[in-house]
């Protein structure tokens, strides 16, 4: 087993992408952002099906996080990643204030949760992948963003967040199904606070988190403005 994955290891691609932040950036941003363009085409053939408002929200949220996913993979594949440190920051503080309208879609998914009584379901021992799958997303994006915080690159740490707040989507996702699949005795009065509570919690860190970057970039750009003399 250690021999397989020495050889794996081995491979110049493997190789370069643990060993290198801007490589395993760009990887990453692709293979999200062709995800996410996925998402989007479900959700809009879903609603041609089934004419549901639900999947035009969903179909929004992931198209903000395709917008804000193709203006990076954008400004990286022109200008790469640590060239630019301001060109960085303008494009990390577009994208916070991107984020802010997750808020939007996130709003009227818990809004039709609770009072549509939509969610997720996920049947059988789908759901304990899920919920495993889940649980690592999260923990892996914030983990993901402390450790990236010592490269000083604001198009890495802007990747690190959109990551962060589209796993807090799932969580709430993921408490959805949870109730579908084993609150049935709940009373309704419970499920509905706990949902409304949890969305809460997400849209509060998301905005703080989005509001943060952006004045924290914009000192930044303001800072690079004087040090050149513009």
């Amino acid at each position: 087993m250690s021999g397989l994955y020495n050889k794996i290891k081995e491979s110049p691609v493997i190789n370069r992408y643990m060993s290198e932040p801007a490589f395993r950036t760009r990887v990453s941003l692709h293979i999200t952002l062709c995800m996410n363009l996925l998402y989007v085409g479900i959700n809009i053939l879903s609603f041609f099906l089934y004419r549901s408002a639900w999947f035009i929200l969903l179909a929004v949220y992931y198209l903000i996080l395709v917008i804000m996913r193709l203006i990076l993979a954008r400004y990286v594949r022109k200008n790469g990643i640590g060239n630019n440190h301001t060109g960085e920051l303008k494009i990390n503080r577009t994208c916070s204030a991107i984020l802010l309208t997750v808020n939007i879609s996130l709003t009227g998914a818990v809004l039709m949760m609770l009072y549509q009584e939509r969610g997720f379901e996920y049947h059988g021992f789908l759901i304990y992948a899920v919920a495993i799958y889940t649980f690592y997303i999260t923990i892996h994006a914030i983990v993901s963003m402390v450790k990236h915080r010592k490269y000083n690159s604001p198009v890495i740490m802007t990747t690190k967040a959109i990551a962060l707040s589209a796993s807090l989507f799932s969580l709430l996702a993921l408490q959805t199904a949870m109730f579908s699949q084993f609150g049935q005795d709940m009373l309704i009065e419970h499920k509905r606070l706990m949902i409304a509570l949890t969305g809460a919690g997400i849209s509060i860190t998301v905005i703080t988190m989005s509001i943060y970057m952006i004045i924290k970039s914009s000192i930044g750009i303001r800072k690079e403005s004087s040090k050149n003399g513009e």
